[in-house]
């Protein structure tokens, strides 16, 4: 049965330096541990897995939260003042992105591992290269809408959906391999929906609001439940249903109790059944040709919690269902 539906390849991204806890590198490896190539060789997908990416990482004692820093200090005067690691973030998705569109050229259905959110800089880049024509879903917890000016914290895992729809040009130096290659912006806000957000910043707020990008907070999901939203915004991104889909899914985008090991948790999230259903949605429309999963933290895990919902969550996106 292995390889009837295509391929699916595991790219590990273990970037951990978008945001300021260790141990979210760990991931793809704790995932594949928990058995997913297994899960998604039972749904009949040949799986192809190379290992993580070499990726930079801090592995030091002086990797903390603070005013700029980074690996390679002289290239500070050349980085906005307040961004951490800009420098490695841009080089890592640059590696990331060039996997993602290997890949892709071969006709795979690229699942790619974080690592933090800061890796879809690399992976939606690298997947637009080869198939432009996609809509994408970002369910998270977070805008991530964030720019180097507005950006309260200065991570670069809050700012990626702003760099992807060029809210950051030229402010993202470190991306220059972005920007040349790409002179527009990757996206329009008429293809992007984000769904479960229950924390934004002001700034971005406002940025989100000015873009028109489609927003559906948790509110909305209690409002009216997860199956009439899911199908609103499929229908406002995709509206001829020409397009193909990719889905960026932050696990914080859950609520804490079904998963916890994640960095930046925010009570009122998405339950275990939505989580699913947002991913039944997408597999069932056909058109979902591929995926990241990021934000896991295992260090922070309970009992395993958090890394095997995200496989059940991965499975569930790749056609796994009840009947």
């Amino acid at each position: 049965m292995s390889g009837e539906k295509g391929a699916v390849a595991i790219i590990g991204a273990p970037l951990a330096l978008g945001q300021s806890l260790t141990g979210v590198e760990q991931a793809p490896q704790a995932l594949r541990q928990a058995g997913l190539a297994q899960a998604i060789a039972e749904l009949g997908y040949e799986v192809i897995d190379e290992g993580d990416l070499a990726l930079p990482s801090a592995k030091d004692e002086s990797y903390r939260p603070h005013p700029f820093v980074s690996l390679q200090p002289e290239r500070t005067n050349q980085i906005p003042r307040g961004l951490h690691y800009a420098y490695e973030v841009g080089q890592a998705c640059r590696l990331i992105a060039q996997e993602v569109e290997r890949r892709a050229v071969k006709g795979c259905f690229p699942l790619t591992l974080g690592g933090d959110h800061s890796i879809a800089l690399g992976s939606i880049p690298g997947l637009l290269r080869v198939r432009p024509n996609t809509a994408l879903l970002w369910i998270d917890a977070h805008g991530d809408f964030n720019t180097p000016e507005t950006s309260p914290s200065g991570n670069l895992h809050g700012m990626p959906l702003a760099a992807l729809l060029g809210y950051t040009r030229p402010g993202l130096p470190c991306f220059d391999w972005l920007h040349e290659a790409q002179p527009k912006p990757l996206l329009t806000p008429d293809r992007v929906a984000l769904v479960g957000i229950r924390s934004l910043d002001s700034g971005e707020r406002h940025l989100l609001r000015q873009a028109g990008v489609h927003v559906y907070s948790m509110s909305a999901i209690d409002r009216y439940g997860i199956g009439p939203i899911m199908e609103r915004a499929l229908a406002a991104i995709n509206p001829k249903e020409e397009l193909g889909y990719h889905v960026s899914f932050d696990i914080d985008a859950m609520d804490p109790r079904e998963a916890p090991g994640t960095g930046t948790t925010a009570r009122g999230g998405l339950t275990y059944r939505e989580g699913h259903t947002i991913l039944e949605m997408l597999a069932a429309t056909g058109k979902l040709g591929s995926m990241d999963l990021v934000e896991v933290n295992p260090k922070l895990d309970h009992d395993n919690l958090t890394v095997s919902l995200a496989t059940e969550l991965i499975a569930s996106a790749l056609g796994k269902a009840i009947f």
